[in-house]
This record gives C-alpha cells, structure tokens and sequence, in this order.
C-alpha cells in the first residue's frame, strides 16, 4: 500500500514516514509539505492513502480532500487531541476517509492507514461523537427499538459506540471482557449489514431520532 505524507511540520512529517515506513506491506512513496505539493504528488504518484496534517487553513484541506477523493484517493486527516474545530466536519464532508489525533501511537496509526486503505471509515473515538453532535445534534440513552434485530446488550454496546467511546471504555461501563464488547459490536455490524463502528454510531443516532430510512442510506453517509 502507497502512502504519502503530508504536513507544513519537517519533523511530525519525517516522524510519520518514520513510523509507516516500519510497517510491512505499507511503502511512504513522497512527502510533501503543502496542499498544491501533496496534490501534485499523488495525481502522479496515485498512492492509496494519503495523510494529511491540519495544520493548514481549513479550507486549504477541503480542497485538498476533495481533489483528492475525486481522483479515487483516500485521506486520513491527523489533528490536535480534544475539542477539534469544525474543520475537520467540513474535510469529512469533502471526502475524508479517517480522522485520528497527533498523539495516536503507532500502532493504531499503521491500524488505521491500513484500515482506510481496505475501505472502511476510521475515526478516533471522541471525534465519532462530536461528529454526530456536529452534524445533527447528539442522541442516546433511548430505549431498544422494536424493530430491531439487536438484543438489549448489543444495542446498550451500539449506543456507547455512538458516544465516541472506546472498546476498552464500553467494557468498564457495562462491566463486560473487551473480547465480549467487540464480539457485541461484530454480531451488530453483521444483523444491521454495516461495515464499520462509524456507520453503527450513525445508524443508532438515526434510530434514536426517529428518522431512520435504511440500511442502504446508512452505509452511503458512514462513507
């Protein structure tokens, strides 16, 4: 899998390379330092995934993500730990595929690059919930609906999921092994035919504010 590294920062961007260019089966074919560079780069290079730092000015990385997501590209964006500004909403928008924090360790970083890289949406777990609170105002606690194929404990696992909280977090506030969590969230995404925790965050706050459609709609904005 091709990688390209982009960020106005020498040192987080050569750390990064560092880091990527360590895991089998992942290749760091450029970096760059800006927007115009990094566009430039991967309209020739055409790596898989492209890492983009939030350094520059939020509407530098829209375009960024959507001139790349146009070209078939997927982008993850990297960005400062805790309340994220809404720049990160608009670049998801505009395409992105991930969002995960500067302070990520390797290995959920070399997770997620590979992750995204397969197709699947990664989100580090508080920005899942400010994401859903960003965009339609946050929802939760309801009960079991009773349409759904989930039991009660699957359903109390999706909707933590859809409060941005981690495996680890879910387990200590149900009281349940991390294995039974994430075989709870398995069983969950294969009843509902979702691909991904970010697409059953989105489909428990749909559920919970009543205005569900289907699966189908579901798996179109998870993307």
């Amino acid at each position: 899998m091709g990688v390209l590294v982009c960020d106005d920062h020498d040192v987080l961007r050569r750390g990064l390379r560092t880091v990527l260019a360590r895991a089998p089966g992942l290749v760091v074919v450029a970096e760059a330092a800006g927007a115009d560079e990094a566009l430039a780069l991967a309209s020739r290079l055409r790596p898989d995934v492209v890492l983009v730092g939030l350094g520059a000015r939020g509407p530098v990385v829209q375009r960024l993500v959507g001139a790349l997501s146009a070209l078939g590209i997927r982008v993850v964006l990297l960005g400062e730990a805790g309340p994220a500004s809404g720049d990160f909403v608009e670049a998801l928008r505009a395409g992105a595929r991930g969002y995960m924090y500067t302070t990520v360790s390797p290995e959920r970083l070399i997770e997620g690059v590979r992750a995204v890289a397969n197709g699947a949406t990664v989100l580090d777990g508080a920005v899942t919930g400010e994401l859903l609170h960003r965009l339609e105002g946050a929802g939760s606690g309801a009960a079991l609906p009773s349409s759904s194929p989930l039991t009660a404990r699957q359903w109390a696992v999706a909707e933590l999921v859809a409060e941005g909280l981690s495996n680890a977090e879910i387990a200590e506030r149900l009281q349940l092994s991390r294995a039974t969590v994430k075989a709870h969230i398995t069983v969950a995404l294969r009843r509902l035919g979702l691909r991904d925790r970010t697409q059953l965050a989105i489909h428990v706050h749909h559920m919970t504010q009543g205005d569900y459609g289907s699966e189908e709609s579901v798996g179109d904005r998870g993307q």
